[in-house]
């Protein structure tokens, strides 16, 4: 048969769109004969260049990049699947569940839930859906159990570190967009346009310092890695981060670390992790780490991760935990019951399953989205009729409406000239002089990665661990014996 050509689309060349995409491109390249290629999203023009069977992407609704992608897809008559980026969303109606989808229509095969959780919320709210809404459990979690992850002492030697034998990890709030126009946006977003609650981050961010260089100060015979937060850069902006951690940088024990390393290699190589809110507690958990929230007032709207660990508010109880982990090898209050059942819970209602499967549970109907695809041998199915009907009528509408067809061409041709401009800058960029030009300096990370190049790297190196997992579970025995989904 020919292969089923692929179309990826990330939003970078590493990091967690790409995590989640990579163990459905290994399960789908083993079983599902298909043909991976891979582009930034602002390259849609990879389209029409590539022609591809399939389109696939981390979310529709995340940016409107995403959001064109998947309507072009469907003006396309292109089957596509998609995951969910940001799957632990609240189901007390406050989260906007179209995100960037102005259209407020699924153009994907199927919605890829994370949990029953999320998925009963959007078969309540969008009830003509509820076939196309699947539980699949957040594929991007499946690396904690599935890789191997960084050796402890190579990342000591990496950075010059050998003389610590203690490390306790943090993970960086988005204190450090405060102090950027864009940023504090966001963060008035999430305070739902409360102006007060700003003080209260700046309050919030000073006291964690404090109780972080304090902490910092009484164990010089610990590292202190400190990573920040990834969403606090804009690539507009000019000058570093201040967050919580910026200012404690010069101290000999404390690495502060921003794309250097992947979060699940950080984690791996901490005896401790630690954060003020941060979904990497979950992640910890799914490595047997354990977790201490650092909350000097912990009454604010927040996800219920923080039922998980133990909180602190101040130095004297963060110190407390230090102590008795390194004299006994664990901290009480988090091995208490209530915190695992808690952490038990959560798992379930956040991302499904902690199993390794998920990237299973998702390619059980990504292979259906390829069995839809223009070489498929079940091409005229229903769901490919369905399609080109839906695709018929938008036309229509479009043409009622006028000028439809004339969108669709200039849509056409200023992706062409993207990707053709960055074809022409590409060869000539140098970030420094890059940098400093208006429309250049917002995209410096488009000519660094628009080749793919860490991304093919990235699972060249995962797809042992890959072959390790699928061995030990005997998946490929179960695939052929129609068992496995």
């Amino acid at each position: 048969m020919k292969k089923t050509k692929v179309l990826c689309f990330t939003d970078d060349a590493i990091g967690r769109d790409v995590e989640m995409l990579l163990p459905l491109r290994y399960f789908a390249e083993r079983f599902l004969n298909c043909e991976f290629y891979h582009a930034l999203n602002i390259e849609i023009h990879q389209i029409y260049r590539i022609k591809p069977d399939v389109i696939l992407q981390a979310n529709t609704i995340g940016s409107n990049l995403y959001f064109e992608i998947s309507r072009i897809a469907h003006k396309q008559n292109i089957p596509l699947f998609a995951l969910i980026s940001e799957g632990n969303f609240r189901t007390d109606g406050s989260f906007d569940y179209w995100g960037f989808n102005r259209d407020k229509k699924f153009y994907q095969d199927y919605v890829c839930c994370w949990s029953e959780r999320t998925a009963s919320f959007l078969k309540e709210k969008e009830p003509q859906e509820a076939g196309r809404i699947v539980v699949t459990g957040g594929v991007g979690f499946d690396r904690y159990v599935i890789y191997k992850f960084l050796d402890r002492k190579e990342f000591l030697r990496n950075y010059n570190k050998e003389g610590f034998e203690k490390i306790i990890g943090y993970a960086g709030w988005a204190f450090g967009k405060l102090d950027h126009p864009r940023g504090r946006d966001e963060l008035l977003f999430w305070a739902k346009g409360d102006e007060s609650k700003l003080n209260w981050i700046e309050k919030q961010r000073c006291l964690v310092r404090d109780i972080l260089r304090e902490a910092i100060e009484k164990n010089p015979d610990t590292l202190f890695v400190l990573k920040q937060h990834p969403q606090e850069n804009a690539p507009e902006r000019p000058v570093p981060v201040k967050n919580e951690m910026s200012e404690l940088t010069g101290y000999n024990n404390v690495l502060y670390l921003c794309a250097e390393e992947s979060i699940h290699d950080l984690i791996s190589v901490a005896d401790l992790w630690t954060c003020f809110e941060s979904t990497t507690a979950l992640e910890s958990w799914l490595m047997s780490k354990q977790t201490i929230f650092i909350n000097p007032d912990p009454n604010f709207n927040r996800d219920e991760l923080y039922k998980g660990s133990p909180l602190v508010k101040s130095y004297k109880e963060f110190q407390s935990m230090i102590s008795e982990f390194y004299d006994s090898g664990k901290i009480e209050s988090f091995g208490a019951h209530e915190k695992s059942k808690n952490r038990n819970e959560l798992i379930k209602n956040i991302i499904g399953f902690g199993d390794g499967f998920n990237h299973i549970r998702a390619s059980k109907y990504f292979a259906q989205t390829v069995s839809n695809s223009q070489f498929s041998i079940r091409h005229t199915n229903s769901h490919r009729l369905a399609r080109a009907a839906r695709l018929a009528e938008d036309r229509k509408t479009r043409q009622e409406a006028g000028g439809g067809q004339v969108l669709n061409s200039q849509f056409h041709f200023w992706h062409w000239l993207v990707f053709i401009l960055i074809r022409i800058a590409a060869p000539f960029y140098n970030r420094k002089v890059y940098s400093k030009i208006y429309k250049a300096k917002k995209h410096l990370w488009v000519f660094e990665n628009y080749r793919m190049e860490k991304l093919n790297k990235l699972y060249a190196k995962y797809v042992p661990y890959f072959d390790e997992f699928y061995k030990a579970h005997n998946i490929e025995k179960k695939f052929l014996d129609r068992r496995l989904f």
